[in-house]
This record gives structure tokens, C-alpha cells and sequence, in this order.
């Protein structure tokens, strides 16, 4: 095995040894032909973590993607070497994955009085763990905004995604404060996910007063004003890390045609062919030519120009952008 497979089968071991241990327990209730075959491969799976085979491929030998093993142990084969009936299920849990991804994304264009808010979202792959929410109130007044990473790629993040989105969602019908909602998020995130997975987000909420702004270990948001950027630095941890965890809420005053951009590390962390990263003081460059552009031109312009910074290279990561523009007078 190699550095990376020896660290995953340390980390899947335990896993499915409780496996093992709940099968056993549940013995009495499954027939004992089952019982027989599921534990055959549990006990293959540990044999092959003892041998240094754990990982690998039995047809060709490569590295089997580490997100499916995290996602099921007990895995033998890379995706192209899935047999007929696995290849086709793996293609419809994307599917309905991918169906699944899609109708939890909000609406590219939201507004709420006062702002305009406008995303990109641009996945590596058929589904992504990039999350992305916008959501106004009742009364137009005010809106909710959060953008986030969780760990991992493929199905298995667009997963967590999806119960990131959810907790927020249930969350938001009790009105709490935004440094309570990211308290209890984290809380029931940390609660319900295995313990290496986490998510770094920001959250926020524009009302008539301003912006109030929570970081959990996300990238720093950009303020654009006329001629100038700024940014605002991150101020908690990542949310799944610590059950207790704490969120300070920040002010950010913005004036009208002044807006707030949100991204993902997919953006800064997109790769030339020389290996050179596109970072953060290329992004803010961009937004500052195109500072008095709509926020639909700026998200065009911003993945346009990764576009040509990583010339024929693959995206590596999930890209994601938000941008909240004031449009109305402060009180």
C-alpha cells in the first residue's frame, strides 16, 4: 500500500470492525447464510488491510478511489473494473444523486429589499460537495445566504452536502440568531457525520441594517467597493470539528452598488499548467476591473478568466461563487 491507503485502511479499520461487531450481534435476525457470507467479507476486508492490499485494485492493481472506500469498505475493484450490474448501479446512484443536487440548489438570481444576490456553481464532476444557499424572508425584508465545502469529492460529498443543507434548512424555520443557527448547525453536523468529515462555510444575513457575517474556517469573503477590496478574515473553526464549537457574528457595512463575494477554493486553488495557483490576489483583481458590472457579469467574468488561467487543464475541484450587491439606501 502507499502512504495515502495505509492512512485510509488505519482510519476504515475500527469502522469495520464495529461492523463486524453489530453484524454478530444482529445474528438471530438474519439467516445464517447471510450471516455467513457478510462476515466472509468483513473478514476479507481485514485480511487485506493485514496483507497491504487493502485499497488496491484486484484487476489492475491501481489505487482504488478513496472516496468510495470511505463511502463502503468492502470495495475490491476501481470504477474501471466494475462489472456490468456494479457499473450500472453506480451510474444510477449518480443519477439520482446528480437529480437530487440539483433541486436543492437555490435559484441564480435572489432579491431581497435593499440587495441582489447571484451565483455560479461549477462542480468537477457529475455532482460536487460545494454547498450553496440563498434564501429570503417571508416578508422580502431580509436574506439568507451561506456558501461551503465539505470534505471528500464524487457522491459521497454531494451527500454531506445534502445533509448540510438540510440541517440549515430545518434550522432557519426557528428564527434564531445567526451565531446560534451556526452554534446548533455545527452541533448537529458534528453529531450525525463520521468524525473525518467537516465543512468549512460562511453564512450571513442582509437586511436593511447591513450584513451580519459568520466564518467557520472558509475563505476570507471580499468586500468590493468602488476602486478598492478588502477582505474580511475568518474567525471559527470549520463546522463538524468540535460539538461545542463557537461563531462570532460580524458586522460589514456596505453602501449601495458596494457588493460581497463568497467563493469556494476551487477558484484560487485552480492550476495553471505550470503548476502556478490562480489564489486570491488574482480573483480580487478581476472583481476590480469589473466592479460596476452587474453581479451576473462578474460571476461570468470571474469563471471566465480561470477558464483561460488553467488553459486545457482539468478542473480539479468544485468552483463556487456569490455575490451580494446592495442595491438600496442604508437607513
Amino acid at each position: 500500500m502507499n502512504p495515502a491507503s495505509t492512512s485510509l485502511a488505519h482510519e476504515l479499520r475500527p469502522v469495520i470492525l464495529e461492523k463486524r461487531a453489530r453484524l454478530q450481534a444482529a445474528a438471530g435476525s438474519v439467516s445464517t447464510e447471510y450471516l455467513t457470507e457478510l462476515l466472509a467479507e468483513i473478514d476479507a476486508a481485514l485480511h487485506r488491510i493485514d496483507d497491504g492490499s487493502f485499497g488496491l485494485c484486484e484487476a489492475c492493481h491501481d489505487t482504488i478511489e478513496a472516496d468510495r472506500l470511505k463511502q463502503d469498505p468492502f470495495v475490491r475493484f476501481c470504477l474501471d473494473h466494475l462489472t456490468a450490474e456494479q457499473r450500472r448501479a453506480h451510474e444510477q446512484d449518480l443519477e439520482l444523486a446528480t437529480r437530487i443536487q440539483s433541486r436543492l440548489l437555490p435559484a441564480r438570481d435572489v432579491a431581497a429589499r435593499n440587495w441582489v444576490a447571484h451565483y455560479r456553481y461549477q462542480p468537477a464532476g457529475i455532482v460536487g460537495g460545494d454547498y450553496c444557499e440563498m434564501i429570503p424572508s417571508a416578508d422580502g425584508l431580509s436574506l439568507f445566504f451561506a456558501l461551503g465545502d465539505v470534505t471528500g469529492k464524487g457522491v459521497a460529498a454531494s451527500l454531506l452536502m445534502t445533509h448540510l443543507s438540510a440541517i440549515f434548512r430545518s434550522l432557519l424555520t426557528l428564527d434564531l440568531p445567526l451565531r446560534e443557527l451556526m452554534r446548533r448547525a455545527n452541533r448537529l453536523f458534528c453529531e450525525s457525520t463520521p468524525a473525518t468529515h467537516y465543512a468549512t462555510l460562511v453564512a450571513g444575513v442582509a437586511t436593511q441594517a447591513g450584513l451580519e457575517l459568520c466564518n467557520a474556517g472558509h475563505c476570507r469573503p471580499l468586500i468590493i467597493r468602488r476602486g478598492a477590496a478588502e477582505r474580511v478574515e475568518p474567525a471559527g473553526l470549520p463546522l463538524g470539528l468540535f460539538s461545542q464549537g463557537d461563531y462570532a457574528a460580524s458586522r460589514v457595512v456596505l453602501h449601495p452598488g458596494e457588493s460581497m463575494v463568497v467563493y469556494s477554493d476551487g477558484i484560487t486553488e485552480a492550476q495553471h499548467p505550470n503548476g502556478d495557483a490562480f489564489e486570491e490576489e488574482r480573483l480580487l483583481d478581476c472583481l476590480r476591473r469589473h466592479a460596476e458590472a452587474d453581479v451576473a457579469a462578474i460571476g461570468d467574468r470571474v469563471l471566465e478568466e480561470v477558464a483561460r488561467f488553467r488553459a486545457a487543464g482539468p478542473q480539479q475541484d468544485d468552483m463556487t461563487l456569490l455575490i451580494i450587491r446592495r442595491t438600496g439606501p442604508r437607513p
